[in-house]
């Protein structure tokens, strides 16, 4: 549980000034590509033609492609106007804004405009849950109440364990140059990633144990039918010869072998994000 207070206001102007960066970030890198894989393997696996989908907070509107390519009908909404007009603009060139009923700027910690038990699934993926910090309980709630009972909520969020594994080149250095120390403990600790100081502008988000999300899903009555980490093996792999990857057979082996590695039990906890799905009850 964090104690860091959710500041939506500031989250927003964070995504507004971020703007098409936040659509640029999944390609970004090998690691970040190797996500948005994992990501859209997953989506694939549970999103059917016809089914009625919220994706909450959705950003530039990757994942929204997805599930418009899959035959979805899909509401969108997004915290940040500025996510929300990128996301339409590439939603309707790629000639799918058909499949879109709405775009709706709107936080998910209060999602009351939409129907309880109105969508099939509910998409709520990157790292949105971890933004909301002391208002988390509450955003589950939410997810959950807006899907029908024997409906499907899928979410990822940011790994504690994970991102401090694939940062340590990042990290040590900045425990070894001074003053630092307390942040980082209080951080791997909590959870709370907040008094780090970083060469770039770093949001307060909360970074999450695989066991916390686990509970905030099932303690509300969801069975969890799908549970993987995302960049087990790709995550900050600096001697890795990238260029290998471009060969298509090198490449598509490397994923089945990452994906593997992201749905073992023991892995879950091992990557930069954790992605679970789970059924509400009927």
């Amino acid at each position: 549980m964090t104690s860091a207070m959710y500041q939506p206001e500031t989250t927003r102007s964070f995504y507004n000034n971020w703007g098409a960066n936040e659509w640029n970030r999944l390609e970004s890198s090998f690691e970040n590509r190797i996500n948005y894989q994992i990501h859209r393997t997953i989506l694939g696996e549970l999103v059917k033609p016809g089914d009625r989908v919220l994706e909450a907070g959705a950003g530039p509107g990757r994942f929204t492609l997805e599930l418009t390519k899959a035959g979805a009908e899909v509401t969108v909404c997004d915290l940040s106007d500025v996510q929300l007009a990128i996301n339409k603009e590439k939603v309707t060139e790629a000639g799918l804004a058909g499949n879109v009923t709405g775009w709706h700027q709107a936080d998910i910690v209060d999602l009351s405009r939409f129907p309880s038990a109105g969508f099939d699934t509910v998409v709520c993926v990157g790292s949105v849950l971890s933004c909301v910090l002391d208002r988390i309980p509450e955003a589950f709630d939410e997810l959950i109440r807006l899907v029908r009972p024997g409906g499907t909520v899928v979410v990822s969020v940011t790994s504690r364990y994970g991102y401090l594994r694939a940062g340590l080149n990042a990290i040590l250095p900045m425990v070894a140059a001074g003053g630092q120390l307390g942040a980082i403990d209080q951080a791997v600790a909590t959870g709370d990633i907040a008094g780090v100081q970083a060469d770039f502008e770093l949001l307060t988000t909360h970074f999450f144990t695989w066991d916390e999300l686990r509970t905030h899903l099932t303690s509300r009555g969801c069975e969890i039918v799908t549970a993987s980490a995302s960049n087990f093996l790709s995550a900050d792999t600096p001697l890795l010869d990238e260029s290998l990857l471009a060969d298509p057979e090198v490449m598509a082996a490397f994923t089945r072998w990452e994906l593997q590695a992201c749905r073992a039990p023991g892995n879950i906890d091992g990557g930069t994000h954790i992605i679970a799905a789970a059924r509400k009850a009927e």
